[in-house]
């Protein structure tokens, strides 16, 4: 009996110790120098966990990195604060998604958001022309007024199919006439990890990074001439396909969580659209083909950067209006004359690195070919070259918010296609200032700087028109944004 005892008490001290042997990591225990009782993760590991003494070891809980940080004095309070608010922001979101796809009910899968935009501007001279941005800065000066007035209704109805569509009813001061629809697509995800996608509808085009991002996370007022004028109005109707591998998709997301972030467009995407620009009849039977390859780096010390390429080519049909005229006879299409057909083409290249946990920086340059309009009055084929480079600075840690601060200097000699082909030749200095107090309100005051040439005018109140060169100025502008957004 004694032995039979004996060998019970072996038996079980040995199944208890081949349960402790088969829960240990096989990678040994490395205390940290600078904390004894955390255990350092092995390279591209999980974060430290806390040891004990072995009957502790199925109680202990690892500590939040960010609880260890703010006990060690690495992040202050505001930091440990506002980390902890993105991630209960994170964690809504997912939520949320979770909720939407498990519903029965097709209206709790569809969010509603969107953002309102109010401004005031100020200029020193009548000539100032931004064409293709904020116009009633420069025609109506010195009154407040509405820049955009939007909302989005978005939705993931099932694994394969996720939608979104925005109207706009910003106008003319408070005449809400621009009554139109932005963006109205859907996303079809050939495969469940949704690395693979096929977008039909009006969408924003692969025309260049600044093209993506929506003025709801852009700082600054306005995209910048040199890059806008390849794809005014940002979206066309067509069908696009996306890849997108896991760890993009991830790195895409945190990048979002920046400011600037457009979101996820793939390491690479093709489309194929009308190219006559957004809410605009085709005017040819030839379709624009646009390109996009990039891909979010992580470097060695934690910061993300994003780089690519983007290229398109097509057949631009422009307008002369009264302002142009074509060298050759206009393009006649069902029976019909159009304008002038022109080679549209272009190559862009952009890097962007958001602040992390400060500083930040932003660059595009183009160069192709492209509509413009000579001192003659023609449109003729041309050659097209321009960028911006835009590093910016944001302080996290004060008690007022975010507060950010850019500098943006940029310059394009090209034409402006959707404006009758005219010469946009231009450089430009911008310098502003964003307040953040919340998720919900944002504060811009910006100044501009620039000198060019005007789009429509030869003198104040004297229109351009096809016989004459257009009139250089310069000038400054002075606005100032209030944004609320409701999510």
């Amino acid at each position: 009996m004694r032995v039979a005892s004996r060998c019970g008490v072996y038996l079980g001290w040995l199944l208890w110790w081949h349960r402790q042997r088969r829960g240990r990591k096989k990678e040994p225990e490395r205390l940290s120098p600078a904390c004894p009782c955390l255990r350092q993760a092995p390279p591209g590991g999980p974060p430290p966990v806390a040891i004990g003494p072995p009957s502790q070891i199925q109680q202990a809980q690892p500590s939040p990195l960010e609880d260890i940080l703010l006990e060690r004095g690495v992040i202050t309070t505001d930091d440990w604060i506002r980390i902890k608010a993105e991630e209960e922001k994170r964690a809504e979101l997912a939520g949320a998604e979770i909720g939407i796809l498990s519903s029965p009910r097709w209206y709790e899968r569809i969010r509603v958001m969107g953002y309102i935009q109010t401004r005031y501007a100020l200029l020193d001279n009548p000539m100032m022309d931004i064409p293709l941005s904020d116009r009633l800065a420069t025609t109506d000066p010195n009154t407040f007024y509405i820049r955009r007035i939007r909302m989005v209704f978005m939705g993931q109805i099932s694994d394969r199919l996720a939608f979104y569509f925005q109207p706009a009813y910003e106008g003319t001061q408070q005449a809400l006439s621009n009554l139109e629809v932005v963006d109205a697509f859907a996303d079809f995800f050939i495969t469940k990890d949704k690395e693979h996608r096929i977008r039909f509808g009006q969408q924003r085009v692969l025309n260049s990074f600044d093209t993506l991002r929506s003025s709801s996370n852009r700082l600054e007022l306005d995209r910048h001439e040199s890059i806008q004028s390849g794809a005014p109005g940002e979206r066309d109707l067509g069908v696009a396909y996306y890849w997108s591998p896991k760890i993009s998709q991830l790195r895409y997301a945190q990048l979002a969580t920046y400011h600037n972030g457009p979101g996820d467009y793939g390491d690479f995407g093709i489309m194929v659209y009308n190219g006559q620009t957004r809410n605009r009849p085709e005017l040819n039977y030839d379709k624009h083909v646009s390109l996009r390859l990039a891909h979010p780096f992580e470097l060695p010390d934690g910061r993300l950067l994003e780089t690519g390429l983007f290229a398109y080519r097509g057949q631009f049909v422009v307008d002369p209006g009264t302002r142009s005229r074509c060298p050759v006879a206009l393009h006649v299409q069902d029976g019909g004359t159009t304008g002038c057909q022109v080679l549209d083409e272009r190559l862009t290249w952009y890097l962007w690195t958001p602040p992390q946990p400060s500083w930040g920086l932003l660059a595009e340059y183009t160069v192709g070919r492209g509509p413009e309009r000579d001192s003659q009055g023609f449109i003729r084929e041309s050659a097209l070259y321009g960028g911006y480079v835009q590093p910016y600075y944001t302080w996290r840690t004060l008690p007022i918010g975010l507060l950010t601060t850019y500098v943006r200097y940029g310059e394009y000699y090209g034409g402006i296609k959707t404006i009758n082909g005219v010469n946009g030749r231009s450089t430009t200095i911008n310098l502003g200032l964003v307040w953040e107090p919340d998720t919900h309100w944002r504060f811009v005051a910006e100044w501009e700087y620039k000198e060019g040439l005007h789009s429509s005018l030869i003198r104040p109140g004297v229109p351009l028109t096809s016989t004459v060169p257009q009139a250089e100025f310069t000038g400054n502008l002075f606005r100032f944004q209030a944004q609320w957004f409701w999510n």
